[in-house]
């Protein structure tokens, strides 16, 4: 029961924690505004899981692709998102736009090879967000 648990919360993790991250990179790119961007991702990562899409979503990955895939898939992830929040909500200056804009294809870079590693296990990605994101984030561009 409690390994189920864990296991179903692995896909919250990455699904929600993607879902922030786009939430992020969104807003970085609208209004350039660091802290603003910050707030977004903390406020989805948040409530992401609440949304019945993203429920959808999680319940999708969980049925395609193995716990033990998603764990490994989460613990790469996090480091990606976790690094790019970081570097928004840093004080200001820190950080010149041109790095920000860097650490924003970097994080692009990131959930793209997540998602291509799902896709190449299952041959395509489950339809939904996961395919919605590949194609909004141009994956086929960071995975030729």
């Amino acid at each position: 029961m409690a390994t189920e648990m864990i296991m179903g919360m692995a896909a919250s993790t990455l699904i929600s924690g993607i879902s922030a991250t786009l939430q992020a990179i969104q807003t970085w790119v609208a209004y350039r505004d660091s802290k603003q961007a910050a707030e977004a991702f903390e406020i989805e990562l948040e409530t992401a899981h609440e949304r019945s899409e993203i429920q959808a979503e999680i319940k999708a990955l969980n049925d395609a692709v193995p716990p033990t895939i998603i764990i490994t898939l989460v613990e790469r992830a996090d480091g990606c998102w976790t690094k790019y929040h970081d570097m928004l909500k840093a004080p200001e200056g820190s950080w010149l736009p041109a790095d920000l804009d860097s650490a924003t294809e970097a994080a692009k870079a990131c959930v793209c090879r997540e998602l291509n590693r799902i896709r190449k296990l299952k041959g395509q990605l489950p339809p939904g967000k996961l395919s919605q994101w590949w194609d909004e984030l141009d994956c086929d561009n960071y995975c030729k």
